[in-house]
Formats: C-alpha cells, sequence, structure tokens
C-alpha cells in the first residue's frame, strides 16, 4: 500500500500556525475527528498529550509524529498538518518543527499502525520534503508532494522497521573510546563492526565493567579490603591503552533487517540477551533492545 493512499484531502491542512507541539496537537485533534463528540475529543487530545508526555515523537529533520491509541477512534486515522512558520519546540538536530503528523489507533497492537509511523520516519529524511511541504498552498498539492516520494507501507512488521542505529565499535578502538559510545547511548550491548561494515561481535557493559576489575577478584569472596574506587581508579589510568579485542565477544546473535518481531523477542529471550544486531545485505543495520521492543511496540 502507498503511504498517499492513507491520507484523505480533508484530514490535511496546509499553512497552519501555532506556538507549540502542545497547540498543534489541539488544533489537529478536532479538524481530524469532526465526527466525534465534543467530549470524545477532549479524550483524544489527552491521550495524545499523555503519550507525548511519555516521550516526546519529535524525530527530527523537521517533523514530529504525535500518536495514541484509543478507544475514541476505530481504525487507524491519520492527519496532517503543516507549520512553515515552524513550533517552538527544541529537537534533537536543531531544525525548526514545521510538519506534524497526527496518528490516532484503536488499542491494539497494528502492524499497520506501527509500520505507518517507520515509513513516516523516513519520509522524514527526504531530502527536501519540508520546504515542499511548507510551500504547498492546498491539501492536495501536499498529498501530490508525499505521492512523488513512491513511499509504501508494508503490512509485515520487522526487525529493520524497530532496529535503531547505535554508532557501532570498530575494531582496534581502545576502552576509553567505548565507554564513550556507552555513555551516548542509551543501550547495555553495543555492535562491534569491521573496516566492511560487517558485524564481527558485540561488547556488554558487563564486558567493560570487567574489564576493570582485577582478575583476583573472581577468586575472592571477600573484598572488603579493597579501596572503593580503587580498581575503577586503575581502568581510568590505563583505558586509552587498552583495546576492545580484549573484550569482544564473538557469540552473539545477528539477525536479517525482515526478521519478524516474535523472532527475535523469541530469541533474545531464549538466550538471555538484552539486544541483537540487525543487518542488511550481511552488513550492519541497527540494533533492537529489548527496551526498544516494549516501547516499540506495546508502547508506541
Amino acid at each position: 500500500m502507498k503511504l498517499v493512499h492513507l491520507l484523505e484531502p480533508s484530514r490535511v491542512f496546509p499553512q497552519m500556525k501555532a506556538m507549540n507541539l502542545e497547540e498543534a496537537i489541539r488544533m489537529l485533534v478536532p479538524r481530524v475527528q469532526k465526527d466525534c463528540s465534543t467530549e470524545g475529543r477532549k479524550c483524544l487530545i489527552e491521550e495524545v498529550l499523555d503519550r507525548e508526555r511519555l516521550s516526546s515523537t519529535i524525530v527530527g529533520h523537521g517533523f514530529a509524529l504525535p500518536h495514541a491509541r484509543s478507544d475514541e477512534v476505530s481504525e487507524l486515522t491519520i492527519g496532517l498538518g503543516v507549520f512553515p512558520g515552524g513550533l517552538d519546540e527544541p529537537t534533537p538536530d536543531n531544525k525548526p518543527l514545521k510538519i506534524v503528523f497526527l496518528l490516532l489507533e484503536p488499542k491494539r497492537v497494528s502492524k499497520l499502525y506501527l509500520k505507518t509511523l517507520g515509513v513516516l520516519a523516513r519520509l522524514a529524511h527526504t531530502e527536501g520534503i519540508v520546504d515542499s511541504l511548507s510551500s504547498a498552498k492546498t491539501s492536495q498539492e501536499i498529498i501530490d508532494v508525499i505521492a512523488e516520494t513512491g513511499l509504501t507501507v508494508t503490512e509485515r512488521l520487522t526487525a529493520g522497521d524497530i532496529a535503531r542505529r547505535v554508532e557501532p565499535v570498530r575494531q582496534g578502538m581502545t576502552l576509553k573510546q567505548v565507554a564513550d559510545l556507552f555513555f551516548r547511548n542509551d543501550i547495555l550491548t553495543l555492535p562491534v563492526v569491521d573496516n566492511n561494515e560487517e558485524a564481527v561481535g558485540v561488547v556488554r557493559c558487563s564486558d567493560l565493567l570487567g574489564s576493570a576489575m582485577p582478575e583476583y577478584t573472581k577468586m575472592i569472596g571477600d573484598l572488603g579490603f579493597l579501596s572503593e574506587f580503587e580498581p575503577f581508579d586503575r581502568f581510568l589510568h590505563e583505558e586509552d591503552k587498552m583495546l576492545v579485542d580484549s573484550i569482544v565477544c564473538d557469540d552473539f546473535i545477528e539477525v536479517d533487517e525482515a526478521a519478524s518481531i516474535v523472532e527475535i523477542t523469541s530469541l533474545l529471550l531464549h538466550h538471555e540477551e538484552n539486544a541483537l544486531v540487525v543487518t542488511k545485505e550481511g552488513n550492519y543495520l541497527g540494533m533492537v533492545s529489548i527496551r526498544y521492543i516494549i516501547t516499540k511496540v506495546m508502547r508506541t
């Protein structure tokens, strides 16, 4: 199904003005759900704002994708508001927020809903899309712009749809560089790639912590004689000399981007891992963690 076929001209609004994302949401909901009761609209607005408070849906590149699952709707409903003047909101890439897609879905786990969110995120990366949408004067012009992208929404939800691109560890990096990567990324397992971008292993937070502890601590039960920070002091003095190769684990889970959500969930639980590596045509694509599955599938 083409993305453009999920949009109705009556729910696409060019040249809008609002102060911030909350005001934009309060403007869009009643326009998108015209047949809903006043109380139903209020409920929808609060559900969308509650989801926004849980975690911002501003994805960068000028886009926000506020959404919610609600008993007030019976099918996937999409609205689009274009705000050429921008909204007063902080964004991850400091680009002004101008495009707001509103998605409303019944309370169920819907592949179409999740896939649509993923495709809209890809739309945000389309070169020149924000300028093209912002300059459109009519709903049909906006729809024509989106039609030109040719983006499609497939029914099957896969690992590639929810994988997050995490900056990988590279062979030959120091443990200092690896520690910095863990600091910058909210994940417990990092992928390790070679010069060809092929995944060759993973590094876990526990591996990094283990490298800071002296070998003899594994054989002694009572470590009370050690200074509280002694092992970490030693690590901080040597981290820029120690290479990651010594702690890389080559026994890891790797799946193709086409793997199903059920398949990757089963693998993570069976192997008692917190994350796995997703590849595309043999090259590293991203990571999927148990937390991502909860946030992307169960709480999106």
